[in-house]
């Protein structure tokens, strides 16, 4: 059973969300592979969550990052190839769990959780949320379900870290009500109002999966904030214009479409110095969010 989208109730996005920025674990892999012109040596790039607080809904999460269930599913080969191939790192106290109960919160408050897409490292965690509701795009989900155990590895999907109540507790984004962008976000012109208040607006991001999904809201503190997944890798590559060389692209769904939502977030991020836009692994970002949170 899959669930529907809570009815239209205003989209302003006049509803301000609580944002904070949470580093779960994190993989190395050579810069010079993620982006044109990077570095040969490996660098990190960590696994990062989103804490999201509604003032009416409560606690959300944007992705979970890394879990011991990760750990538990490439055990074995040929899973174990996933973290071979991109070696995993998750320290004490950066379980996603644990971060939260320093915020005050426990897994059973999380009513809502949104999967940017259903990669390993985005979703390892999933499982340890059983009361929320499962926002992703209908694409990404038939794309792994009709996927190989193989051909879903070389893709990045583990599927059993999907837990059994999955399909109860999915919704399709494409399900909620349709809204138009603001012209500021072109050449993006349309989204999802996920919650139907106008908090927070999905939006669609495709190349890297077939169905990758960005948030798009306002924070307490009236910054709007642009969480692109993985449609880019860092902001350092984004701003000089360094996708993902010919190597990285073989993991990609559909290589055009990548570099199409790549070249319009670089369109977006040049029109808007204000916006905070917030790649899924971007070092930098996450060293100048954590600092400011301190």
């Amino acid at each position: 059973m899959v669930r529907r989208c809570r009815a239209p109730q205003g989209r302003s996005m006049s509803t301000e969300i609580g944002f904070r920025l949470l580093k779960v674990g994190h993989c190395s892999h050579p810069e010079c592979i993620a982006q044109r012109g990077g570095r040969f040596t490996a660098v990190p790039f960590p696994a990062l969550a989103c804490l999201l607080i509604h003032p009416r809904h409560g606690p959300m999460l944007f992705d979970t990052g890394y879990s011991d269930a990760f750990f538990a599913a490439t055990q074995r080969f040929p899973e174990r190839l996933y973290r071979l191939v991109t070696p995993v790192s998750l320290n004490p106290g950066e379980s996603l769990t644990m971060q939260l109960g320093l915020h005050g919160f426990a897994p059973d408050d999380i009513k809502h959780l949104f999967v940017s897409h259903l990669h390993a490292d985005h979703i390892a965690g999933i499982g340890d949320y059983p009361r929320a509701k499962i926002f992703v795009m209908r694409a990404e989900v038939e794309a792994m379900r009709r996927a190989s155990r193989m051909g879903g590895l070389r893709r990045g999907y583990l599927r059993m870290l999907l837990p059994d109540r999955f399909d109860m507790s999915l919704t399709y984004v494409d399900d909620c009500p349709r809204v138009a962008l603001p012209d500021s976000m072109r050449p993006f012109r349309y989204g999802f109002d996920l919650l139907g208040d106008g908090s927070l607006t999905g939006v669609p991001l495709p190349g890297h999966t077939a169905g990758q999904l960005g948030l798009l809201f306002k924070t307490t503190e009236a910054r709007t904030v642009f969480l692109v997944a993985d449609a880019c890798w860092s902001l350092d590559a984004l701003r000089h214009d360094r996708a993902p060389t010919w190597i990285a692209s073989q993991l990609f769904a559909d290589k055009r479409e990548y570099l199409s939502t790549f070249a319009a977030l670089r369109q977006v991020l040049a029109r808007q110095e204000s916006l905070m836009m917030v790649p899924s692994h971007c070092e930098s970002t996450w060293k100048q969010l954590s600092d400011e949170a301190r």
